[in-house]
């Protein structure tokens, strides 16, 4: 048979008990640090995040008919060079990680640009966390980025004028 040992409540109440937390019975613990609510969303976040995930799936299917065009064969199969490193990414392992898949411009400011073939680039994805990381230690994507910024710049300024 297990003894249970009754000690004092710590929180004043003045009764013997079980300790059930910080050194309080049950019904003290509870009273003095009631649960946290149940975050509730709107209707109208409900519907975002549909849409995000419904986009998401979108982005993710696009991604593999990007890989598709720009794939290689050898005889160990199919693969993509990583475009900083120049190393072979082969399908079985890198397809489906969308860690290899890089937008120059950032598709959370620049929407417009989230399906733009030349806006994407397919590289390792250590290489994906050092571009985010620091961009100088990845020269290639630096240069590529800037240029893509420039044209983008230039364009930008042609419809301007157009208007």
């Amino acid at each position: 048979m297990i003894k249970v040992k009754e000690k004092l409540c710590s929180c004043g109440c003045g009764k013997i008990g079980r300790i059930w937390s910080k050194g309080m019975l049950k019904e003290c613990s509870m009273r003095l640090n009631p649960p946290k609510k149940i975050q509730y969303k709107s209707a109208k976040q409900k519907v975002k995040d549909i849409e995000k995930k419904e986009r998401t799936k979108e982005l993710h299917k696009w991604f593999l008919l990007v890989w598709n065009k720009r794939r290689e064969k050898d005889e160990l199969g199919y693969f993509v060079r990583c475009f900083e490193t120049e190393q072979k990414l082969y399908e079985n392992y890198y397809k489906f990680n969308t860690c290899c898949y890089h937008h120059l411009i950032e598709k959370s400011t620049h929407p417009e640009y989230e399906f733009d073939e030349e806006n994407l680039v397919i590289i390792h994805p250590d290489i994906h966390t050092l571009t985010h990381n620091d961009i100088d230690k990845t020269p290639k994507l630096k240069e590529f980025r800037e240029k893509f910024n420039t044209e983008l710049t230039k364009e930008n300024l042609s419809l301007m004028k157009e208007n």
